[in-house]
């Protein structure tokens, strides 16, 4: 059976928190950090909050991967008004990440089937995503999608690449 995509409910937290422990997942951006369930519960409320969605996709056995979203709008942290800026304000765009896939969803398109549906939910937008330069595997994986990088920054130390959907 196909894997099935859907908007995460707030008992999904704790699946989540599990599926971003680093042994647990390919992460698709640069996350730094624990993620306790208590942390994702506050991610899913601000993304329902703001009308964004997050995306999770499951098969029978479990979680395969989690995709979040946030607003624009939503510049208060450092890091976002930063990608905000190199973006040069041009609009409508969300914030696209953290992604993460478990080991066994590799090979099952579920990357471009995420952004399809996040496509279909948010017409009209752009992406805009953050990673480090040295995350090669994801860079391929995004520009699969068509995210180009638009843009060069440095955080906590390492050099980051913004990538946007054309």
């Amino acid at each position: 059976m196909p894997p099935r995509l859907r908007n995460a409910k707030e008992n999904d937290a704790a699946a989540i928190a599990a599926l971003m422990l680093p042994e647990s997942s390919s992460q698709g951006g640069t996350l730094h950090g624990d993620f306790p369930v208590e942390k994702i519960s506050h991610w899913l409320a601000q993304a329902a909050a703001d009308n964004m969605p997050v995306l999770v996709a499951e098969d029978d056995a479990g979680l395969l991967g989690v995709l979040f979203t946030s607003s624009s709008q939503r510049q208060e942290q450092p890091l976002a008004a930063t990608m905000a800026r190199l973006h040069q304000g041009r609009a409508p765009f969300y914030f696209y990440g953290p992604v993460c896939l478990a080991p066994r969803a590799r090979g099952q398109g579920l990357l471009a089937s995420m952004a399809q549906q996040l496509h279909q939910q948010l017409p009209g937008y752009k992406a805009l995503l953050f990673i480090n330069a040295e995350n090669q595997a994801s860079l391929r994986a995004h520009a699969k999608l068509g995210m180009q990088v638009e843009g060069h920054f440095e955080t906590d130390g390492q050099h980051c690449l913004l990538l946007c959907e054309p």
